[in-house]
């Protein structure tokens, strides 16, 4: 299809679109006048509907006023034939009051004109039937409801008389003259002879309007004549004012206007609500309704109106009803406008969604449609120059319809043949659409086999589609001969480098082996050496020797840590654990070298106690470690403060923040860009002044990489430096009022530091754990009835700044909370004094608790790592059974003489089998294991006990430690592992725990608690260097 076609196409759907839009207007066009038209009819129904009420309302009011007429004409005829003449008194005083008379009590006056009324014998008849006229007029005008005007004369004597009577000085009637002026004037003309009428009735007649001589109003009648005998003796007229026959149109407001024409075209009455003017008149005059001879109703059009007529009964007249355009526009402009309002938005909106639909959807399809043109011919070139080869196979017959020039070279070398190639492809699409992959594209491989040649190994990925009418199979080939080989010499690569790395982790795990195993041993005895007797000098080489091993142990754990990390061995755990707890015990451990060279150590944490942390908390407390030991290196005067704190990074990301701030000699920007290089310090003279290996801060750097973190430095020379670590939390944050934590709410606490660090560290925490805090600096001072109510009184500081006479000052029963950087952490109760580390957060807390039962007079064994077992626990003076496997005898003899000093029972085997046949008796506490054994390993030992369901708790010692060991240790029920070297207060805490879980008393002994080798290692000459 060319562009041509296209462009036809898009022609034809335009016009056939905005065609149809225009050919439907005018349909709505056409209908909308149609309804406008429908209006208009069904509207000048409803007025022709109104005009025949009114017709039968006029006719109404005629037939109305004929008969009530008709019946005072019959009544007089009928009265006429057996009245006597009036009395002569009567007759008298109507000449003698100069021919007039006024009758009453039916008011009516009688004139007569002078000349004309010499037969006194009529005279005084008629006089008789005025009385009686007067009498019926009132009886009518009673029934009728409204007072009946009209007058009536005599057609043999020159007497008239007016019904109701009117003034007797009227000047129409003053003269001979006027009064026969005004008789000749109220004079109907009866031309011709008396329609026949068959049944008597006086014969009626309706007159034009005529100004009233006497009254001078205009008024219309209707007229009869009162016969005897055939012949008239009385013309009685009833008047009534035009707009009479029009009366009934009060208050009805139609929409036209009513009027009555007579035969000759003079307007009779004009509807009584319409303002009457001469244009108005003119305009009504102009219609000429009554030469019209439509029938009665229908409507005709005349002078830009719309006119209905009909005859109104007997009285010859027209009555109309006209209607102006301007009337009807009036009337049907609601509906018709609603009409053509709907008719235009209905246009607008079919445009509006005409043009909408053209603009999305013709226009995009013609653009998708031009775009599939050129996809086609790109498609086209695509194939042509892909590197791939491209083919599609016909499913139906199976044969290739097309393929690129790529698969047709690819196909040369193997004699070019399309049919196997298809064969195979079709093979493996038919069992794919078997497997439900209908509709899903196809990936796999298969080898070609050549004539002679190499086998050709090609990669596929094949999908469903259709061509030319046909369904296809769209295939792409890559030949993947040349990285099949490639892969394969890179397996051996990696084959060689695994064996080279499991090589590197033997080397190292027998390097740490052979390394921690003697400094075990040495360290071992140094420290049941120090406990015997010596002499102070003895002691003091004693000391030395022991600082020294602890350095060179720090030292050769830093470079085997980094040999792990640059031969790929290092791996982090990945566990849920207290890092707030793992952050105070290395600060507790390095406080008593921060304060042999006399720098205070601070700790300011805005976490909550209970803070967990997903990760390894034995490499957070290394890199913790290094950095402190290197704070208190490089600081010779002013103080180290550690901060933690937890919260969301710029990206969201909780994490943990820990920063170590020192006054010390600090670094330049230039040489910060070398600080974590391993094997490399700020300079020359660093090594020189303070020793070291330069591989601290390196290893740092690579632990905090390896759990995701980050470290900086911020550092000023001669100011100090902030070294920060931060790392993924990976856990919510903690919140520092835990449920239950306000069980110090409304007491007071005494909070007493000489330092501000100190008492800035506290107060948050005790305030959110409920108490109300009063500061001081000095206990001296504080007054005795503070103290009296206070819940317990808190010293934080060295335990040397209290003078003993500021103690004496608290006297009284108030417990003291004494928190120093060397105490326990956790809380150690002598008396109303518990003693617990400045650092321990959770240990301060239980400590705060434990002065209320301090107070009530009891005393309670807090629970902890270092804590005693219970004495109410305990069952009898049993001390703890250790079995300890160890083949190497120098091993056994230390464990044995630690496990001997911390007052246990041991027995030493030097087997597995015999470690399991001894512990079947179920005597023993504890299994130490302290190496692989001739017949078993460690490992497997521990598996065995854990299998064999032994009642023992295990404790492993271990050289080198690997993740796979670690899961299985964990996973056997391992109570915990140590690293070599030992040392007794590693044992202690191992043992104690075992011995509190089974009830076992087992004494405390402080001594045991001493900074840890990495600690020891920061106190000694050489240690981890920046």
């Amino acid at each position: 299809m060319s562009y041509s076609t296209l462009q036809s196409i898009r022609r034809y759907q335009s016009i056939s679109m905005f065609g149809g839009g225009i050919v439907v207007t005018i349909l709505i066009l056409i209908a909308c006048g149609l309804g406008i038209t429908s209006i208009v009819y069904g509207y000048l129904d409803g007025e022709r509907r109104n005009f025949l009420n009114g017709v039968e309302e006029a006719a109404d009011e005629v037939q109305m006023a004929e008969t009530s007429f008709r019946n005072g004409v019959t009544n007089t005829q009928l009265i006429w034939r057996e009245i006597d003449p009036a009395p002569a008194d009567v007759t008298n005083a109507f000449f003698a009051h100069g021919q007039q008379l006024a009758i009453k009590p039916y008011p009516s006056l009688v004139v007569g004109v002078p000349g004309q009324t010499a037969q006194r014998d009529e005279v005084a008849r008629y006089l008789a039937l005025s009385f009686l006229l007067s009498r019926i007029c009132a009886a009518s005008s009673i029934n009728r409801g409204r007072t009946l005007e009209g007058y009536h004369y005599s057609t043999r004597t020159g007497m008239f008389g007016f019904v109701p009577h009117l003034a007797r000085d009227n000047p129409a009637l003053a003269s001979t003259d006027a009064r026969a002026h005004v008789l000749d004037a109220l004079r109907v003309d009866f031309d011709g002879p008396p329609p026949a009428a068959n049944d008597g009735r006086p014969n009626v007649r309706w007159l034009p309007p005529y100004v009233n001589p006497v009254t001078g109003q205009a008024r219309i009648r209707v007229a009869a004549e009162a016969r005897a005998d055939g012949r008239p003796f009385a013309v009685l007229v009833t008047e009534y004012a035009p707009e009479y026959l029009l009366s009934w149109l009060s208050g009805r407001a139609p929409a036209g206007t009513f009027f009555i024409a007579s035969a000759d075209n003079r307007l009779i009455a004009i509807d009584p609500d319409v303002e009457r003017t001469n244009a108005l008149t003119e305009h009504l005059l102009s219609l000429d309704v009554a030469r019209e001879g439509h029938a009665s109703g229908e409507p005709f059009f005349r002078d830009g109106a719309i006119v209905f007529g009909s005859k109104l009964s007997a009285t010859g007249w027209t009555i109309a009803y006209a209607l102006s355009w301007a009337d009807v526009m009036a009337g049907i402009g609601v509906q018709a406008g609603a009409l053509a309002g709907a008719t235009l938005v209905a246009i607008v909106v079919m445009w509006l969604l005409l043009v909408r639909f053209h603009r999305r959807v013709l226009v995009p399809v013609y653009a998708r449609s031009a775009r599939v043109f050129d996809s086609e011919a790109l498609c086209r070139s695509v194939i042509a120059m892909a590197p791939v080869g491209i083919g599609l196979v016909s499913l139906s017959d199976r044969r290739v319809m097309l393929a690129s020039d790529a698969l047709t070279q690819m196909l040369v070398p193997h004699g070019g043949d399309h049919h196997a190639l298809s064969a195979q492809v079709l093979e493996k699409y038919d069992a794919f659409v078997a497997n439900g992959g209908v509709g899903r594209a196809m990936m796999t491989e298969f080898t070609l086999d050549a004539r002679g040649a190499a086998p050709l190994h090609l990669e596929v990925i094949a999908h469903s589609a259709r061509y030319q009418g046909e369904d296809v199979l769209i295939a792409a080939f890559a030949d993947t001969s040349t990285q099949r080989r490639l892969v394969h010499q890179l397996e051996e690569a990696v084959r060689a480098a695994d064996s080279a790395n499991a090589a590197k982790s033997s080397f190292l795990a027998a390097t740490s082996h052979e390394i921690r195993t003697p400094l075990n041993v040495i360290l071992g005895n140094l420290e049941l050496l120090e406990r015997t007797a010596l002499a102070a000098s003895q002691h003091s080489r004693v000391r030395t020797l022991r600082a020294s091993a602890e350095g060179l142990l720090a030292i050769v754990s830093d470079i085997l840590d980094f040999s792990k990390i640059e031969a790929g061995a290092m791996s982090v755990e990945s566990i849920e654990f207290d890092v707030i707890a793992v952050i105070e015990r290395e600060l507790a451990a390095f406080a008593p070298v921060a304060r042999a060279k006399g720098l205070p150590l601070f700790a300011d944490i805005d976490a909550s106690g209970e803070q967990r942390m997903r990760g390894d908390p034995t490499r957070l407390a290394q890199v913790v470690g290094n950095l402190l030991s290197n704070a208190i290196k490089f600081t010779s005067e002013g103080r180290i403060v550690a901060r933690v704190a937890v919260g969301r990074n710029a990206r969201g990301v909780l994490e943990l923040a820990i920063g170590i701030e020192d006054t010390g000699i600090g670094i330049d920007v230039a040489q910060q860009a070398r600080l974590f290089k391993p094997f490399s310090q700020v300079d020359a003279s660093i090594t020189r002044r303070y020793g070291g290996t330069g591989l601290g801060l390196a290893l740092c750097d690579r632990l905090v990489e390896a759990m995701g973190g980050t470290i900086s430095v911020d550092s000023t020379p001669r100011v100090g430096s902030l070294f920060t670590v931060r790392l993924p939390l990976r856990m919510g944050i903690a919140p520092k009022l835990p449920v239950g934590a306000r069980a110090g709410a409304g007491r007071t606490l005494i909070v007493v530091s000489p330092e501000d660090a100190w008492r800035t560290f506290a107060f948050p925490h005790l305030r959110a754990w409920g108490f109300d805090v009063a500061m001081h600096s000095n206990p001296i001072g504080i007054a005795a009835g503070c103290v009296a109510r206070a819940h317990a009184i808190v010293l934080f500081g060295d335990s040397d700044q209290w003078r003993r006479e500021a103690l004496d000052s608290l006297g009284g029963a108030t417990p003291v909370v004494l928190a120093t950087p060397d105490g326990p952490l956790q809380p150690d109760v002598a008396g109303r004094t518990i003693r617990v580390s400045s650092y321990s957060l959770n240990g301060l807390r239980t400590a705060i608790e434990q002065a209320r039962v301090v107070s009530a007079g009891q005393r309670r064994q807090p629970a902890g790592e270092a804590g005693d077992a219970r004495p109410e626990a305990a069952s009898g003076t049993r001390v703890p059974r250790v079995l300890v496997a160890d083949d190497a005898a120098v091993n056994g003899s230390i464990f044995r003489e630690q496990l001997d000093v911390l007052g246990c029972m041991v027995r030493c085997v030097s087997s597995g089998g015999a470690a399991l046949d001894t512990l079947v008796t179920g005597e023993w506490d504890a299994l130490l294991l302290g190496a692989d054994l001739p017949d078993m390993s460690a490992r497997e030992l521990a598996e065995a006990v854990h299998a064999r369901a032994l009642p023992c708790d295990m404790i492993v010692v271990a050289s080198h430690l690997a993740p796979d060991d670690a899961r299985r240790y964990a996973a056997s029920k391992v109570e915990c592992v140590l690293t070599k070297p030992v040392t007794l207060a590693d044992l202690r805490r191992s043992v104690a725990r075992i011995a509190r879980r089974r009830g076992i008393a087992f004494p405390a002994d402080a001594a045991d608690e001493r900074p840890t080798s990495r600690a020891m290692a920061a106190a000694a000459v050489h240690g981890p260097g920046r």
